[in-house]
Protein backbone atom coordinates (compact mmCIF):
# COMPACT_ATOMS: atom_id res chain seq x y z
CA UNK A 1 0.00 0.00 0.00
CA UNK A 2 1.45 3.67 -1.14
CA UNK A 3 3.46 5.43 1.94
CA UNK A 4 1.22 7.97 1.87
CA UNK A 5 -2.00 5.87 3.01
CA UNK A 6 -0.21 5.53 6.70
CA UNK A 7 0.93 9.11 7.03
CA UNK A 8 -2.51 10.54 6.03
CA UNK A 9 -4.26 7.82 8.82
CA UNK A 10 -1.71 8.67 11.46
CA UNK A 11 -1.92 11.88 12.08
CA UNK A 12 -2.85 14.13 8.51
CA UNK A 13 0.35 14.15 7.34
CA UNK A 14 -0.05 15.58 3.93
CA UNK A 15 0.85 19.33 3.53
CA UNK A 16 3.95 19.65 5.73
CA UNK A 17 4.83 22.50 7.71
CA UNK A 18 7.43 22.97 10.22
CA UNK A 19 9.77 26.25 13.89
CA UNK A 20 11.93 28.66 14.11
CA UNK A 21 15.57 27.76 15.10
CA UNK A 22 17.37 29.76 17.47
CA UNK A 23 20.30 30.98 15.62
CA UNK A 24 22.69 29.89 18.51
CA UNK A 25 25.85 31.23 16.39
CA UNK A 26 24.60 34.94 16.06
CA UNK A 27 21.72 35.97 18.50
CA UNK A 28 23.63 36.87 21.21
CA UNK A 29 26.39 38.98 18.81
CA UNK A 30 26.14 42.55 19.50
CA UNK A 31 25.76 43.02 15.77
CA UNK A 32 22.42 40.37 15.32
CA UNK A 33 20.42 43.86 14.95
CA UNK A 34 16.75 42.61 14.60
CA UNK A 35 17.63 38.96 14.86
CA UNK A 36 18.73 39.38 18.43
CA UNK A 37 15.15 40.98 18.98
CA UNK A 38 13.84 37.28 19.08
CA UNK A 39 15.64 36.29 21.54
CA UNK A 40 15.47 39.18 23.85
CA UNK A 41 13.66 42.38 22.69
CA UNK A 42 15.56 44.33 25.35
CA UNK A 43 18.43 43.96 22.83
CA UNK A 44 16.82 46.85 20.77
CA UNK A 45 18.49 49.24 22.86
CA UNK A 46 21.79 50.59 23.06
CA UNK A 47 22.30 48.64 20.10
CA UNK A 48 25.37 49.56 17.89
CA UNK A 49 23.28 50.30 15.19
CA UNK A 50 21.70 53.42 14.77
CA UNK A 51 19.63 51.98 11.66
CA UNK A 52 19.51 47.70 10.81
CA UNK A 53 17.60 46.68 7.78
CA UNK A 54 17.13 43.28 7.45
CA UNK A 55 16.54 42.10 4.22
CA UNK A 56 15.83 38.54 4.27
CA UNK A 57 16.30 35.90 6.19
CA UNK A 58 15.14 32.17 6.89
CA UNK A 59 16.23 28.93 8.52
CA UNK A 60 15.48 25.37 8.39
CA UNK A 61 15.85 22.61 11.28
CA UNK A 62 14.68 19.03 12.08
CA UNK A 63 15.63 16.51 14.88
CA UNK A 64 14.09 13.35 15.69
CA UNK A 65 14.85 10.27 18.24
CA UNK A 66 13.88 7.64 15.92
CA UNK A 67 16.21 7.70 12.20
CA UNK A 68 19.90 8.69 12.36
CA UNK A 69 20.74 10.08 9.19
CA UNK A 70 23.65 6.83 7.63
CA UNK A 71 23.97 7.55 4.34
CA UNK A 72 27.32 7.49 2.62
CA UNK A 73 27.27 11.02 1.28
CA UNK A 74 26.48 14.24 3.51
CA UNK A 75 23.41 16.70 3.17
CA UNK A 76 25.47 19.34 1.87
CA UNK A 77 26.22 17.30 -0.45
CA UNK A 78 22.44 16.27 -1.21
CA UNK A 79 21.00 19.73 -1.83
CA UNK A 80 24.55 21.11 -3.43
CA UNK A 81 24.08 18.33 -6.06
CA UNK A 82 28.27 17.42 -5.23
CA UNK A 83 27.37 13.65 -4.37
CA UNK A 84 30.36 11.65 -5.85
CA UNK A 85 29.66 9.75 -9.06
CA UNK A 86 29.66 6.96 -7.54
CA UNK A 87 26.18 7.41 -5.67
CA UNK A 88 24.74 8.17 -8.95
CA UNK A 89 22.71 6.49 -11.20
CA UNK A 90 23.59 6.13 -14.55
CA UNK A 91 21.27 8.84 -15.84
CA UNK A 92 23.45 10.88 -13.25
CA UNK A 93 20.79 11.04 -10.47
CA UNK A 94 21.40 10.86 -6.99
CA UNK A 95 20.60 7.37 -5.22
CA UNK A 96 18.58 7.01 -1.85
CA UNK A 97 17.90 3.94 -0.53
CA UNK A 98 15.89 2.70 2.50
CA UNK A 99 19.00 1.44 4.11
CA UNK A 100 20.44 5.21 4.78
CA UNK A 101 17.97 5.58 7.48
CA UNK A 102 18.95 3.99 11.03
CA UNK A 103 16.30 3.00 13.21
CA UNK A 104 16.65 3.76 16.77
CA UNK A 105 14.69 1.30 18.35
CA UNK A 106 14.64 0.90 22.51
CA UNK A 107 10.56 0.87 23.34
CA UNK A 108 10.16 4.27 23.88
CA UNK A 109 7.80 7.50 22.33
CA UNK A 110 9.27 8.93 19.64
CA UNK A 111 9.04 12.25 18.73
CA UNK A 112 9.61 14.98 15.60
CA UNK A 113 10.47 18.54 15.07
CA UNK A 114 10.90 20.38 12.06
CA UNK A 115 10.08 23.65 10.91
CA UNK A 116 11.51 26.97 9.32
CA UNK A 117 11.08 30.72 9.99
CA UNK A 118 11.30 33.39 7.07
CA UNK A 119 12.12 36.81 8.30
CA UNK A 120 10.88 39.49 6.18
CA UNK A 121 11.60 42.84 5.99
CA UNK A 122 12.45 44.34 9.76
CA UNK A 123 14.35 47.92 11.10
CA UNK A 124 15.48 48.36 14.19
CA UNK A 125 16.20 52.43 15.02
CA UNK A 126 18.13 53.93 17.63
CA UNK A 127 17.12 57.79 19.20
CA UNK A 128 17.45 59.96 22.01
CA UNK A 129 21.00 59.70 22.40
CA UNK A 130 20.80 55.47 21.83
CA UNK A 131 18.98 55.33 24.90
CA UNK A 132 15.77 54.45 23.12
CA UNK A 133 14.63 52.23 20.18
CA UNK A 134 12.04 50.83 17.99
CA UNK A 135 12.00 48.07 15.49
CA UNK A 136 8.98 46.55 13.07
CA UNK A 137 9.40 43.17 12.02
CA UNK A 138 7.48 40.98 9.72
CA UNK A 139 8.52 36.63 9.22
CA UNK A 140 6.72 33.71 8.35
CA UNK A 141 6.80 30.73 10.61
CA UNK A 142 5.89 27.30 10.14
CA UNK A 143 6.77 23.93 12.21
CA UNK A 144 5.29 20.55 12.60
CA UNK A 145 5.72 18.75 16.25
CA UNK A 146 5.20 15.18 16.65
CA UNK A 147 5.15 13.78 19.80
CA UNK A 148 4.11 10.88 22.27
CA UNK A 149 4.09 8.82 19.16
CA UNK A 150 3.98 4.82 20.38
CA UNK A 151 7.28 3.37 18.33
CA UNK A 152 5.15 0.42 16.48
CA UNK A 153 3.24 3.57 15.25
CA UNK A 154 6.22 5.35 14.22
CA UNK A 155 7.54 2.38 12.74
CA UNK A 156 4.52 1.75 10.55
CA UNK A 157 4.81 5.62 9.33
CA UNK A 158 8.21 5.34 7.93
CA UNK A 159 7.64 1.85 6.25
CA UNK A 160 3.89 1.50 5.11
CA UNK A 161 2.06 -1.35 5.68
CA UNK A 162 3.73 -3.67 3.21
CA UNK A 163 6.18 -4.53 5.31
CA UNK A 164 5.96 -8.19 6.34
CA UNK A 165 6.87 -7.84 9.89
CA UNK A 166 4.62 -5.28 10.49
CA UNK A 167 1.58 -6.88 9.28
CA UNK A 168 -1.16 -8.93 11.08
CA UNK A 169 0.19 -7.86 14.29
CA UNK A 170 -1.99 -6.26 16.69
CA UNK A 171 -0.37 -2.69 17.98
CA UNK A 172 -2.62 -1.63 20.99
CA UNK A 173 -2.65 1.14 22.74
CA UNK A 174 -1.18 3.40 20.25
CA UNK A 175 -0.40 7.21 20.89
CA UNK A 176 0.65 10.11 18.77
CA UNK A 177 0.36 13.63 18.73
CA UNK A 178 0.71 16.05 15.78
CA UNK A 179 0.35 19.59 15.29
CA UNK A 180 1.42 21.56 12.22
CA UNK A 181 0.90 25.33 11.88
CA UNK A 182 2.09 27.40 9.26
CA UNK A 183 1.37 31.84 10.19
CA UNK A 184 2.38 35.52 9.43
CA UNK A 185 3.83 37.49 12.28
CA UNK A 186 3.95 41.15 12.77
CA UNK A 187 5.65 42.95 15.64
CA UNK A 188 6.88 45.97 17.48
CA UNK A 189 9.58 46.28 19.46
CA UNK A 190 10.24 48.79 21.59
CA UNK A 191 13.37 48.96 24.39
CA UNK A 192 14.64 51.69 26.69
CA UNK A 193 17.53 51.95 28.80
CA UNK A 194 16.30 52.36 32.50
CA UNK A 195 19.52 52.67 34.25
CA UNK A 196 22.66 54.32 33.52
CA UNK A 197 24.92 54.22 36.53
CA UNK A 198 28.41 54.19 35.01
CA UNK A 199 29.41 50.74 36.29
CA UNK A 200 25.72 49.57 36.34
CA UNK A 201 23.74 49.35 33.08
CA UNK A 202 20.38 47.79 32.70
CA UNK A 203 17.76 48.04 29.88
CA UNK A 204 14.43 46.53 29.16
CA UNK A 205 12.40 45.53 25.98
CA UNK A 206 8.84 44.16 25.04
CA UNK A 207 7.52 42.94 21.83
CA UNK A 208 3.94 43.02 20.65
CA UNK A 209 3.19 40.67 17.89
CA UNK A 210 0.02 40.34 15.62
CA UNK A 211 -0.15 36.50 14.62
CA UNK A 212 -2.12 35.66 11.27
CA UNK A 213 -2.97 31.84 11.67
CA UNK A 214 -3.00 30.46 7.47
CA UNK A 215 -2.48 26.46 7.40
CA UNK A 216 -3.05 24.56 10.84
CA UNK A 217 -3.29 20.50 10.93
CA UNK A 218 -3.38 18.44 14.39
CA UNK A 219 -4.48 15.05 15.36
CA UNK A 220 -4.08 13.78 19.16
CA UNK A 221 -4.65 9.52 19.09
CA UNK A 222 -4.89 8.35 22.44
CA UNK A 223 -5.61 4.45 23.01
CA UNK A 224 -6.12 3.39 19.31
CA UNK A 225 -5.65 -0.46 18.76
CA UNK A 226 -5.33 -1.56 15.05
CA UNK A 227 -3.43 -4.24 12.98
CA UNK A 228 -2.06 -4.25 9.68
CA UNK A 229 -3.97 -7.35 7.12
CA UNK A 230 -3.69 -8.49 3.41
CA UNK A 231 -6.48 -8.55 1.37
CA UNK A 232 -7.33 -12.11 0.26
CA UNK A 233 -7.87 -11.48 -3.15
CA UNK A 234 -5.18 -9.34 -3.18
CA UNK A 235 -2.15 -10.53 -1.83
CA UNK A 236 -0.41 -7.46 -2.91
CA UNK A 237 -2.76 -4.79 -1.27
CA UNK A 238 -2.93 -4.13 2.59
CA UNK A 239 -5.88 -2.49 4.93
CA UNK A 240 -5.89 -1.12 8.13
CA UNK A 241 -8.54 -2.81 10.82
CA UNK A 242 -9.06 -0.52 14.29
CA UNK A 243 -11.19 -2.47 16.28
CA UNK A 244 -10.92 1.41 18.26
CA UNK A 245 -9.99 4.48 17.45
CA UNK A 246 -9.84 7.24 19.89
CA UNK A 247 -8.76 10.94 18.34
CA UNK A 248 -9.71 14.55 18.51
CA UNK A 249 -8.14 15.64 15.05
CA UNK A 250 -8.81 19.16 13.02
CA UNK A 251 -7.34 21.13 10.52
CA UNK A 252 -8.09 24.25 8.26
CA UNK A 253 -9.00 24.11 4.61
CA UNK A 254 -7.20 24.46 1.28
CA UNK A 255 -8.64 27.60 0.54
CA UNK A 256 -7.23 29.13 4.07
CA UNK A 257 -3.86 29.26 2.33
CA UNK A 258 -4.48 30.12 -0.87
CA UNK A 259 -6.49 33.23 0.07
CA UNK A 260 -3.84 34.51 1.44
CA UNK A 261 -3.77 38.81 1.44
CA UNK A 262 -1.99 41.98 2.77
CA UNK A 263 -5.23 43.53 2.87
CA UNK A 264 -5.66 45.13 6.54
CA UNK A 265 -8.70 42.87 7.13
CA UNK A 266 -6.99 40.11 6.61
CA UNK A 267 -3.92 40.48 8.58
CA UNK A 268 -5.83 42.65 11.56
CA UNK A 269 -9.76 41.54 10.77
CA UNK A 270 -11.65 37.91 10.59
CA UNK A 271 -10.61 37.25 7.08
CA UNK A 272 -7.95 34.87 7.93
CA UNK A 273 -8.58 31.37 9.39
CA UNK A 274 -7.59 32.46 12.80
CA UNK A 275 -5.38 35.19 14.58
CA UNK A 276 -4.04 36.36 17.81
CA UNK A 277 -1.41 38.25 19.89
CA UNK A 278 1.46 37.47 21.04
CA UNK A 279 4.36 38.64 23.55
CA UNK A 280 8.25 38.77 24.37
CA UNK A 281 9.51 40.48 27.34
CA UNK A 282 12.86 40.54 28.66
CA UNK A 283 15.96 42.42 30.43
CA UNK A 284 19.70 42.62 30.06
CA UNK A 285 21.99 43.81 33.16
CA UNK A 286 25.41 44.87 31.92
CA UNK A 287 28.23 45.14 34.51
CA UNK A 288 30.62 48.42 32.68
CA UNK A 289 34.04 48.23 35.70
CA UNK A 290 36.03 50.24 32.65
CA UNK A 291 32.99 52.54 31.69
CA UNK A 292 35.34 55.88 31.32
CA UNK A 293 37.39 54.01 28.55
CA UNK A 294 34.11 54.16 26.58
CA UNK A 295 33.78 57.84 26.20
CA UNK A 296 34.05 59.82 23.14
CA UNK A 297 34.17 64.11 23.39
CA UNK A 298 31.11 65.79 22.59
CA UNK A 299 30.89 68.80 20.14
CA UNK A 300 29.98 70.84 22.87
CA UNK A 301 32.52 69.84 25.37
CA UNK A 302 32.09 67.21 27.93
CA UNK A 303 32.31 62.93 27.52
CA UNK A 304 29.56 61.27 26.34
CA UNK A 305 29.31 57.48 25.69
CA UNK A 306 30.55 56.09 22.51
CA UNK A 307 27.32 54.35 21.23
CA UNK A 308 29.85 52.31 18.76
CA UNK A 309 31.32 50.36 21.35
CA UNK A 310 31.04 48.00 23.77
CA UNK A 311 31.29 48.83 27.32
CA UNK A 312 30.60 45.23 29.61
CA UNK A 313 32.86 42.91 30.58
CA UNK A 314 29.86 40.45 31.43
CA UNK A 315 26.35 41.00 30.56
CA UNK A 316 23.11 38.64 31.97
CA UNK A 317 19.43 38.74 29.66
CA UNK A 318 16.68 36.87 30.48
CA UNK A 319 13.19 37.05 28.64
CA UNK A 320 10.10 35.03 28.21
CA UNK A 321 8.80 34.77 24.67
CA UNK A 322 6.16 33.64 22.69
CA UNK A 323 3.65 34.22 25.20
CA UNK A 324 0.39 34.25 23.75
CA UNK A 325 -1.77 31.94 21.26
CA UNK A 326 -3.49 32.06 17.66
CA UNK A 327 -7.13 31.07 17.90
CA UNK A 328 -8.83 29.71 14.71
CA UNK A 329 -12.05 30.96 14.65
CA UNK A 330 -13.28 31.30 10.75
CA UNK A 331 -15.46 28.61 10.80
CA UNK A 332 -15.57 29.03 6.88
CA UNK A 333 -11.95 27.71 6.90
CA UNK A 334 -11.73 25.67 10.22
CA UNK A 335 -12.66 21.96 11.14
CA UNK A 336 -12.35 19.96 14.24
CA UNK A 337 -13.95 17.14 15.76
CA UNK A 338 -13.39 14.43 18.47
CA UNK A 339 -14.12 10.48 17.16
CA UNK A 340 -14.45 7.52 19.49
CA UNK A 341 -15.26 4.31 16.98
CA UNK A 342 -14.95 1.10 16.82
CA UNK A 343 -14.02 -1.66 13.96
CA UNK A 344 -13.26 1.06 11.29
CA UNK A 345 -11.15 0.10 8.23
CA UNK A 346 -8.60 2.21 6.26
CA UNK A 347 -8.80 0.72 2.84
CA UNK A 348 -6.55 1.01 -0.61
CA UNK A 349 -9.38 2.27 -2.55
CA UNK A 350 -10.05 5.14 -0.60
CA UNK A 351 -6.32 6.51 0.30
CA UNK A 352 -5.61 5.87 -3.90
CA UNK A 353 -4.92 8.43 -6.32
CA UNK A 354 -4.90 11.43 -3.70
CA UNK A 355 -4.39 15.36 -4.95
CA UNK A 356 -3.69 17.40 -2.57
CA UNK A 357 -4.17 17.72 1.16
CA UNK A 358 -8.47 18.46 0.71
CA UNK A 359 -8.72 15.27 -1.22
CA UNK A 360 -6.60 13.14 2.10
CA UNK A 361 -8.95 14.77 4.44
CA UNK A 362 -11.88 13.63 2.82
CA UNK A 363 -10.46 10.17 2.93
CA UNK A 364 -10.01 10.28 6.31
CA UNK A 365 -13.74 11.72 6.81
CA UNK A 366 -14.86 8.75 4.19
CA UNK A 367 -13.33 6.30 6.06
CA UNK A 368 -14.45 7.67 9.90
CA UNK A 369 -17.98 8.12 8.38
CA UNK A 370 -17.89 12.17 9.50
CA UNK A 371 -19.09 15.12 8.09
CA UNK A 372 -16.73 17.70 9.97
CA UNK A 373 -18.33 20.89 8.04
CA UNK A 374 -21.51 20.30 9.53
CA UNK A 375 -21.24 21.51 12.69
CA UNK A 376 -17.43 23.13 12.13
CA UNK A 377 -15.98 24.09 15.54
CA UNK A 378 -13.03 26.44 16.59
CA UNK A 379 -9.81 25.54 18.22
CA UNK A 380 -6.97 27.74 19.67
CA UNK A 381 -2.84 26.61 19.22
CA UNK A 382 -0.67 28.07 21.68
CA UNK A 383 2.49 29.65 20.92
CA UNK A 384 6.07 27.82 21.74
CA UNK A 385 6.10 29.59 25.21
CA UNK A 386 9.73 29.83 26.21
CA UNK A 387 12.08 31.01 29.01
CA UNK A 388 15.78 31.82 28.54
CA UNK A 389 18.87 33.37 30.68
CA UNK A 390 21.96 34.61 28.64
CA UNK A 391 25.23 34.92 30.07
CA UNK A 392 27.82 36.84 27.69
CA UNK A 393 31.51 37.60 28.60
CA UNK A 394 34.20 39.54 26.98
CA UNK A 395 37.20 37.89 27.32
CA UNK A 396 39.44 40.61 25.95
CA UNK A 397 39.65 42.54 22.37
CA UNK A 398 36.91 40.92 19.96
CA UNK A 399 36.47 37.51 21.90
CA UNK A 400 33.18 36.67 23.58
CA UNK A 401 32.05 33.74 24.88
CA UNK A 402 28.10 33.31 25.57
CA UNK A 403 26.38 30.93 27.60
CA UNK A 404 22.33 30.44 27.20
CA UNK A 405 20.17 28.06 28.54
CA UNK A 406 16.33 27.75 26.87
CA UNK A 407 13.82 26.06 28.46
CA UNK A 408 10.84 25.45 27.05
CA UNK A 409 7.20 26.44 29.08
CA UNK A 410 4.98 24.03 27.14
CA UNK A 411 3.72 20.39 27.46
CA UNK A 412 5.31 18.21 25.28
CA UNK A 413 2.51 15.96 24.48
CA UNK A 414 -0.18 18.49 23.11
CA UNK A 415 -1.26 20.37 20.25
CA UNK A 416 0.36 23.42 21.25
CA UNK A 417 3.33 24.05 19.15
CA UNK A 418 6.61 23.63 21.25
CA UNK A 419 10.11 24.55 20.75
CA UNK A 420 12.90 22.44 21.96
CA UNK A 421 14.81 22.89 25.51
CA UNK A 422 18.77 23.45 24.87
CA UNK A 423 21.90 24.64 26.92
CA UNK A 424 24.43 25.93 24.92
CA UNK A 425 28.24 27.77 25.30
CA UNK A 426 28.76 29.50 22.12
CA UNK A 427 32.91 31.64 21.74
CA UNK A 428 33.10 34.18 19.08
CA UNK A 429 34.92 36.52 17.11
CA UNK A 430 33.18 39.59 16.21
CA UNK A 431 33.56 43.13 14.51
CA UNK A 432 31.78 45.30 13.22
CA UNK A 433 31.84 43.60 9.16
CA UNK A 434 33.28 40.21 10.37
CA UNK A 435 32.21 37.76 12.48
CA UNK A 436 32.93 34.01 13.15
CA UNK A 437 31.37 31.67 16.49
CA UNK A 438 31.22 28.25 17.29
CA UNK A 439 28.17 27.30 19.43
CA UNK A 440 28.49 23.78 21.42
CA UNK A 441 25.04 22.71 22.56
CA UNK A 442 22.77 19.87 24.27
CA UNK A 443 19.41 20.54 21.99
CA UNK A 444 16.46 18.79 21.62
CA UNK A 445 15.42 18.80 25.43
CA UNK A 446 18.97 18.31 26.15
CA UNK A 447 19.55 15.25 24.74
CA UNK A 448 21.62 15.55 21.69
CA UNK A 449 24.81 17.18 21.42
CA UNK A 450 25.86 19.39 18.32
CA UNK A 451 29.17 21.74 17.01
CA UNK A 452 28.04 24.55 14.62
CA UNK A 453 29.67 27.14 13.13
CA UNK A 454 28.48 30.35 11.79
CA UNK A 455 29.44 33.65 10.08
CA UNK A 456 28.77 37.45 9.57
CA UNK A 457 30.65 38.51 6.34
CA UNK A 458 30.02 42.43 5.58
CA UNK A 459 26.09 41.98 5.28
CA UNK A 460 25.51 38.06 4.41
CA UNK A 461 25.01 35.76 7.57
CA UNK A 462 25.27 31.58 7.14
CA UNK A 463 25.35 29.19 9.96
CA UNK A 464 24.70 25.93 11.26
CA UNK A 465 23.79 25.24 14.89
CA UNK A 466 24.00 21.12 14.06
CA UNK A 467 27.16 20.76 11.95
CA UNK A 468 27.37 16.75 12.10
CA UNK A 469 23.99 17.00 10.43
CA UNK A 470 25.15 18.81 7.69
CA UNK A 471 28.25 16.96 7.11
CA UNK A 472 27.16 13.43 7.82
CA UNK A 473 29.57 13.19 11.60
CA UNK A 474 28.15 10.38 13.30
CA UNK A 475 24.74 9.53 12.02
CA UNK A 476 23.12 12.32 13.08
CA UNK A 477 19.32 13.16 14.48
CA UNK A 478 19.02 16.27 12.37
CA UNK A 479 20.00 19.25 10.65
CA UNK A 480 19.94 22.88 10.92
CA UNK A 481 21.11 25.81 8.50
CA UNK A 482 20.75 29.71 8.29
CA UNK A 483 21.54 32.45 6.37
CA UNK A 484 20.19 36.17 6.29
CA UNK A 485 20.99 39.36 4.16
CA UNK A 486 20.84 42.77 6.17
CA UNK A 487 21.94 46.20 5.49
CA UNK A 488 23.48 48.31 8.96
CA UNK A 489 23.77 51.99 9.27
CA UNK A 490 26.42 52.69 12.41
CA UNK A 491 26.23 55.88 14.66
CA UNK A 492 28.11 58.88 12.89
CA UNK A 493 30.53 60.62 14.64
CA UNK A 494 28.94 63.82 16.66
CA UNK A 495 29.57 67.13 14.26
CA UNK A 496 31.88 70.07 15.42
CA UNK A 497 30.03 73.17 15.43
CA UNK A 498 33.04 75.31 15.59
CA UNK A 499 33.93 74.53 12.03
CA UNK A 500 34.08 77.13 9.46
CA UNK A 501 30.43 78.34 8.20
CA UNK A 502 30.00 80.24 4.79
CA UNK A 503 26.96 81.46 3.65
CA UNK A 504 26.25 79.91 0.58
CA UNK A 505 26.46 81.98 -2.31
CA UNK A 506 23.68 83.47 -3.74
CA UNK A 507 23.60 85.41 -6.57
CA UNK A 508 22.73 89.56 -5.98
CA UNK A 509 23.53 91.86 -3.88
CA UNK A 510 24.66 89.67 -1.13
CA UNK A 511 27.79 87.74 -2.28
CA UNK A 512 30.59 85.89 -0.13
CA UNK A 513 34.42 87.43 0.00
CA UNK A 514 37.09 85.83 -1.18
Amino acid sequence: MARHLVLVIMGLLVGVSSHSQHWLGLSSSNYAGTNALYLNPAHAADSRHKLYINLIGNDFFLINNYLRFDAPYSFLGLVTNTVPKKYRSERGLIIWRESYYAERLNGKPKHLHTGGDLRGPSFLYSFKNNRFAIGLTSRGRYYLNMTNVSEETARVIRFGTDLEELQKKPFNNQTATLTTNGFIELGATFGAVIADYDEHFLKVGTSIKRLVGVYNVHADMKNTNYEILVESLTPNREFILAPRVQATYGYTTEEAFSNISPSPSFLFGNKSAGGGWGFDIGAVYEYRPDFHKFKRGKPTGGREPDPNKNKYKFRISAALNDIGAIRYKNLNYVRQLDVDQTNVTFSYRDFSNLQGSNSAITAVNRALNVRPADNPRAFTIGLPTAANVSFDYHHKGNWYINGLVIQSLRGKNNIDIKTQSLVAVTPRYETRWFEVATPVALIDNYRVFTVGLAARIGPLILGTDHLGGMLDIGKPQGLDFYFGLYAPFFHRKPKDPNKCWYQPHEKGLFKRRK
